[in-house]
């Protein structure tokens, strides 16, 4: 009986903690939702749509993507040796230009998705010193 315990408790603290998790995640949209309601009758708020949707993280996917994109090569290569030097070989056959684009615009797209996230407290702050000073 002592093993079955071993086995069921961490999927019992799994279930719970995906239930808890999409609780909040619940609880942050209507947050958000009540929160665009608000903006919409506040005609002297400065908040704005990117701030909305920043809340929402809606980007999550695009991320998903972006870092996988990077990271599963490695992987592979870690377990599959030989898939993982196939994977890299042919990345030789990419002309060099694409991947420097590929990787600036990556770059471009996480630098703006972390800058939005600082913006909001950088755009307040600057606005706290400019009024008390």
């Amino acid at each position: 009986m002592g093993w079955l315990t071993l086995l069921v408790e961490p999927i019992k603290l799994w279930f719970e903690t995906r239930k808890q998790k999409a609780a909040a995640k619940a609880a942050r949209d209507i947050a958000v939702l009540n929160n665009q309601a608000r903006l919409a009758q506040d005609e002297q708020s400065h908040n704005h749509d990117w701030e909305m949707a920043n809340l929402a993280d809606k980007d999550k996917g695009l991320r998903y993507v972006s870092y996988s994109m990077f990271a599963l090569p490695i992987l592979i290569t870690v377990i599959y040796p030989q898939h993982g030097q196939e994977i890299f070989t042919n990345l030789d056959l990419v002309p060099d230009w694409w991947v420097k684009t590929f990787i600036s615009i990556n770059g471009g797209v996480w630098g703006i998705v972390e800058l939005k996230r600082v913006a909001p407290a950088l755009i307040s702050a600057i606005k706290g010193a400019v009024k008390g000073g």
